[in-house]
């Protein structure tokens, strides 16, 4: 959506802007949202914007109505019965004449208003969208903000640098950073006071908690409080109520998913009995059976495990790369003298990227291990190319049977296109869970020694040749940094972008801007270790809580294929054989008439699997968030419905 001014914004303004203006008054609301929302608009031009989108989108409703009236007009018969009116016959036989044309011209006018009023809907709660994604993110970020505030404050910075120094890390404490850039561009650009722009933000911010935090801080200014003890108390107070949250957010789960498990296993299982004594009985419909499992289980399961996706509170996107303060070539300026520096630049360049490249060939695989997915690109075409040898084996024709017969090829090419991706993305998530249970006591480490006196280097290099945990390479990686002059900040930037887990980034952007606030380093390593221990301890309780849901999800997948493998191999069996008693004696029964027991075995396995590929995704959110850690869940799942319906069912 538009966030900023561009060119089809002017051309709006300079359309509707005159009349626009004359109704200003009534959009100091709007103007507040905006503002709210960090839309860099006036709201006369967001209204502008408004317009020219509306009528955009009136034009693709134009466009479709007119399709569709041509569709109506000259391929679609009309009953005679549309309007089930009684009329005289003179007005009978001309409405019979016209009928087609007045209900185009209807769906016509109709679709341009819709798409029109859908164009303005969009604008209208668009503001209030962003708005409620800001809070979030604010409320998510703001103990570990406050926390890097009251580091930098320790060390003797000022208010107006601390929130300099936060503005410039937008990537690591998201919103809160804009928050803070929008603080020091209105000192710095306009002019005003630290306390009227604090004013001022109260106003304006999204985040109840950030407006609370700033009403406190105004206090303190006002009395000429210490600002350094207020920022740790709010830091500790904050991070509480982030536990608070989060056990709500517990709770909502175990809602969400009892409400699973009643609409998505036990709702269609219930369905799958009834339907199939039914068809068993003579009574039942088949496509009923065929829309439970293959439309209601699959869409329906999907569908709310990307509900509580949206609704799980979670970092957003890859870690970002830190910047070191030496990392790029100078650029020669142009000149004779300057030739001989641009070969041997040029010269360094070629250099680097040889040794970039060799570095690739000795670890081909490093790519996919840092970004899982890239495993797609091989494992994708290989699953594809099963199933259509499958294809190739079976040729198509329009039955269940060919579903059937192809569809161990396609549950085998499933299992070629996720297996590599569930390996690397579980020993990525294994490698980040290590990192950041072991990051606070390395930190604590290098305080303890650091405050025994000794330099921060010889702590380090100390601890690269006693530590025993798995970072000691990295470890041992920052000492090779040290002694080759490198500066402790870049040191340690280099070995969070090595690491690229998020919470560790933003730990060590509050160990590296407090480091260059104060001398005092034994304290910033404390302060850096509790915030990363923080995290952790809030990380770990949430997962240990959601693992419970997570063996729930299983539990239920259990009990639907148990009942599954019971209907199949007991209910159908029994009445199959009891049927072709009867028939051999020379009764007639109704029962079983058309119906296949292996049709139907297969038809459960599918249900079985579609139940445990789609409740994996729901598994995944559960117990970790992601879907892409669910993925693994599905894979188990799948393999274990597949085996029991093939292995012991055979």
């Amino acid at each position: 959506m538009f966030k900023e001014a561009n060119y089809f914004t002017y051309l709006g303004y300079k359309l509707f802007g005159e009349g626009i203006k004359k109704r200003a008054d009534k959009y100091y609301d709007l103007e507040k949202k905006l503002r709210q929302a960090m839309i860099s608009m006036p709201p006369e031009m967001y209204i502008a914007t408004a317009k020219m989108v509306s009528i955009f989108f009136a034009i693709v409703g134009l466009i479709l109505g007119l399709f569709l009236s041509v569709v109506i007009i000259y391929f679609v018969h009309l009953p005679k019965t549309l309007i089930p009116i009684a009329m005289p016959e003179n007005i009978y036989t001309t409405w019979m004449e016209i009928r087609k044309y007045v209900i185009a011209g209807i769906l016509m006018v109709s679709l341009t208003i819709a798409f029109y009023a859908f164009g303005r809907f969009l604008f209208s709660i668009y503001p209030s969208t962003v708005i409620s994604d800001r809070k979030s993110k604010i409320d998510r970020a703001l103990p570990h903000a406050i926390t890097f505030m009251y580091s930098l404050s320790r060390g003797g910075m000022n208010l107006i640098e601390i929130f300099r120094s936060l503005s410039n890390y937008y990537e690591v404490y998201s919103e809160v950073a804009r928050e803070a850039a929008r603080i020091v561009r209105d000192m710095e650009v306009l002019g005003k006071d630290l306390r009227s722009v604090l004013a001022e933000a109260v106003e304006l911010s999204p985040s109840e908690n950030f407006r609370e935090f700033l009403h406190g801080l105004i206090t303190v200014i006002d009395s000429g409080g210490d600002v350094t003890r207020y920022l740790e108390e709010r830091a500790d107070f904050y991070l509480e109520r982030a536990r608070q949250e989060q056990k709500g957010f517990l709770e909502f789960l175990g809602l969400m998913a009892e409400s699973y498990i009643t609409a998505f296993v036990a709702g269609p299982l219930f369905l799958i009995i009834i339907q199939t004594v039914m068809i068993v009985m003579g009574q039942g419909n088949q496509n009923a059976l065929y829309a439970v499992i293959y439309l209601v289980i699959p869409i329906g399961s999907f569908f709310f495990a990307m509900v509580i996706k949206l609704l799980t509170p979670t970092e957003e996107g890859e870690p970002p790369k830190l910047r070191e303060k030496y990392t790029y070539l100078r650029v020669p300026h142009s000149g004779a003298k300057d030739k001989e520096e641009e070969k041997r630049i040029e010269k360094l360049r070629k250099k680097v990227k040889s040794w970039q490249f060799r570095k690739a060939l000795r670890h081909p695989l490093r790519p996919i291990k840092q970004k899982p997915v890239y495993s797609f690109i091989f494992s994708v075409p290989l699953g594809l190319a099963f199933i259509a040898y499958g294809i190739k084996m079976y040729p198509f024709y329009r039955s269940m049977d060919w579903v059937f017969q192809i569809d161990d090829y396609v549950f085998m090419g499933l299992i070629i296109m996720l297996l590599p991706f569930v390996i690397f993305h579980e020993l990525k998530t294994r490698n980040a869970r290590r990192t950041l249970r072991l990051t606070p006591i390395f930190l604590n480490k290098l305080a303890s020694a650091n405050e025994s006196g000794m330099p921060i280097y010889r702590a380090i290099a100390m601890i690269a040749k006693t530590d025993t945990t798995p970072l000691k390479k990295e470890i041992a990686k920052i000492k090779a940094d040290l002694d080759w002059g490198i500066s402790l900040n870049d040191a340690l930037i280099r070995f969070a972008n090595r690491l690229k887990v998020f919470e560790l980034t933003r730990t060590i952007a509050l160990l590296n801007e407090a480091l260059r606030s104060t001398g005092n380093v034994t304290e910033v390593l404390m302060i850096s270790a509790k915030d990363a221990s923080n995290a952790e301890l809030l990380r770990r309780e949430r997962q240990t809580n959601m693992f419970m849901y997570v063996i729930i999800i299983y539990i239920s997948f259990f009990v639907f294929i148990g009942i599954v493998y019971i209907i199949t191999t007991t209910f159908l069996t029994t009445l199959a054989q009891s049927a072709a008693k009867v028939a051999s004696s020379g009764a007639h029964i109704n029962m079983l008439r058309g119906i296949s027991v292996k049709t139907y075995r297969n038809i459960f396995m599918h249900a079985a699997i579609f139940q445990g590929f789609f409740g994996g995704l729901v598994a995944g959110v559960m117990g970790e968030g992601s879907l892409s850690s669910g993925v693994k869940h599905s894979l188990v799942m799948l393999v274990i419905a597949y085996l029991l319906f093939t292995v012991f069912m055979h």
